[in-house]
C-alpha cells in the first residue's frame, strides 16, 4: 500500500500501524476529514470510498494528482527546498482564484510538506539537514501510486457530518479525525466544541462503525460513557515543540474511541 505524500498538521502518519490493525470488516469506507489521508493511503481499498475535505485545496490537489499526474510530478521534482519557493507556495495558497489548478495543487504540496511541523504558514528549518531529507522522500512518495489509489474513490468537498449521514449503512466503517478543539488546531481555526459535540450526536445514530481520533475531552467522556462506547488511550510526545537540551518533549495523550470492541484484527 502507497504512504501519503502530504505531510498535514494533525496527521495520522505516526498511528497508522495502531489504526489499521482496529479496523473492522466494512464494504462503505469514509473518511470526512481527509486532508493527508495517511489511513486511507495505508489501508487496502474498500467496495466503495468517500474521501472528504471543506478546504478546497485539499480537494484539489488530489483532483490533480489524479487526471494530471505528470505534470505535477514534475513540477515537485524540481522544487527545491527553499524559503523563497516556500513564500510563493504560501502566496498562491492563500490567493488561489489567481492561479490554475496546477500551481494551486503545487502551492498545497510545497505549503504542507516544507512547513514548521506541517502547520502551514511557516517554512522550517533546521540546523543538520533533516528537513531537505525529508522534503526528499516525500517526493518519492509522489508517485504513481497516489493517482492509482484514488481511481476507483469519491471525492467530495463537503460538511463532514454530512458526508457520514449520506453514506451510512451497517456494513459503513467511518473513520474520522477531526480538528481537535481543545488544542491548537493550526490552519484549522474554527472547529468549536460545539462542531465536535454535533459530530458526536451524528456518530451517535449511525447504523455503521467508526474509530474517531481525538484529545481527551470531558464532553467525550460523557458520550463514551452514555453509548458505552470503547476507548484507548495513546501517549504520544508533542510533534510541534522542540526539545530542549537535557529536557523531554511534552507529551500528549491521543484517545481512539469507537462503537464496537477495539481489539487488533487478525
Amino acid at each position: 500500500m502507497p504512504k501519503t505524500c502530504i505531510s498535514y498538521y494533525g496527521g495520522k502518519q505516526n498511528l497508522v500501524k495502531t489504526i489499521l490493525p482496529l479496523i473492522p470488516e466494512h464494504k462503505i469506507y469514509t473518511e470526512a476529514f481527509f486532508g493527508g489521508g495517511a489511513i486511507f493511503f495505508a489501508k487496502p481499498p474498500s467496495e466503495a470510498e468517500v474521501i472528504n475535505d471543506t478546504n478546497n485545496m485539499v480537494v484539489n490537489f488530489y483532483e490533480v494528482a489524479r487526471s494530471d499526474f505528470q505534470a505535477l510530478k514534475e513540477k515537485i521534482e524540481a522544487t527545491l527546498f527553499s524559503r523563497a519557493t516556500y513564500t510563493v507556495a504560501l502566496s498562491i495558497y492563500r490567493m488561489p482564484h489567481l492561479f490554475n489548478k496546477l500551481q494551486q495543487a503545487w502551492s498545497f504540496y510545497v505549503a504542507c510538506n516544507m512547513a514548521f511541523s506541517c502547520a502551514i504558514g511557516s517554512w522550517g528549518y533546521d540546523k543538520y539537514g533533516k528537513r531537505v531529507k525529508a522534503f526528499i522522500n516525500k517526493k518519492m512518495l509522489f508517485n504513481q501510486e497516489i493517482p492509482r489509489r484514488l481511481e476507483n474513490c469519491q471525492v467530495e468537498n463537503n460538511d463532514a457530518i454530512k458526508v457520514i449521514q449520506s453514506r451510512d449503512a451497517i456494513d459503513a466503517f467511518h473513520y474520522v479525525d477531526p480538528p481537535y478543539f481543545n488544542s491548537d488546531m493550526g490552519h484549522y481555526g474554527g472547529y468549536t466544541e460545539n462542531d465536535f459535540k454535533q459530530l458526536l450526536e451524528t456518530l451517535s445514530k449511525l447504523k455503521g462503525k467508526f474509530l474517531l481520533s481525538s484529545y481527551p475531552s470531558d464532553i467525550l467522556e460523557n458520550y463514551s460513557k452514555k453509548y458505552g462506547w470503547h476507548t484507548i488511550r495513546i501517549e504520544k510526545p508533542l510533534s510541534a515543540q522542540k526539545a530542549v537540551a537535557g529536557k523531554s518533549r511534552k507529551r500528549k495523550i491521543e484517545v481512539l474511541t469507537a462503537n464496537y470492541p477495539l481489539k487488533p484484527s487478525e
